[in-house]
């Protein structure tokens, strides 16, 4: 038998709340997997995911800066032409300098180096492998030759003329770590780093 509310509304079962037991079950279970989600989980390491953040909290990654090089010319031999008497292989002596601006180990397991003239190839020659700490700097020397190769005569012609003016200048790549960077010196200048720039 049912019955009828004061006001004349629907009538409505008896023991009925319209929402009922499910609706509180629901209420629980979500409580619970929040709390397992938040409490029970380990704690999450946003450094290990997003490294990149700790750039904005004066960590080291703040400090830090490219690796640069230079290089140093101190001779030559064998810059007459090939078919001069007596004429030597082109070799050339030279000193690397690299300067790691890391927050980190520098790694370089040798490099090559090119000694070019008017865009030829003279010489050839290799850095050693090394480990550089943080922020710190090291030089190597590095001995390029030509393998009993002599120096073209138009070259050796050309290369004359611009050392009479003094404006004689060889373009010297090498290759650190994962990086190539171009030097020039002048091929009677005083023996003095020049500057690289990235290639």
């Amino acid at each position: 038998m049912t019955s009828k509310d004061d006001g004349g509304g629907a009538s409505r079962a008896a023991g009925s709340d319209g929402c009922g037991y499910g609706c509180c079950t629901i209420g629980v279970l979500i409580y619970w997997s929040f709390w397992v989600v938040f409490v029970a989980l380990p704690p999450i390491d946003i450094d290990a995911l997003l490294p990149g953040l700790r750039e904005l909290d004066g960590s080291p990654c703040a400090h830090d800066r490219p690796t640069t090089c230079s290089v140093e010319f101190l001779g030559a031999r064998g810059l007459d032409p090939a078919l001069a008497p007596g004429a030597a292989s082109p070799a050339f002596d030279l000193v690397v300098h690299v300067a790691n601006g890391h927050f980190y180990e520098l790694r370089h397991g040798g490099g090559d180096v090119v000694v070019s003239y008017a865009g030829v190839p003279l010489a050839r020659g290799r850095t050693p492998g090394f480990r550089l700490p943080a922020k710190e700097a090291g030089r190597w020397a590095v001995n390029a030759t030509s393998a009993g190769l002599g120096l073209p005569a138009d070259l050796g012609r050309l290369m004359a003329a611009e050392r009479r003016w003094g404006v004689a200048q060889l373009e010297i790549d090498v290759g650190v770590a994962w990086q190539s960077f171009t030097c020039d010196a002048l091929v009677d200048g005083q023996p003095s780093a020049s500057a690289c720039r990235l290639a």
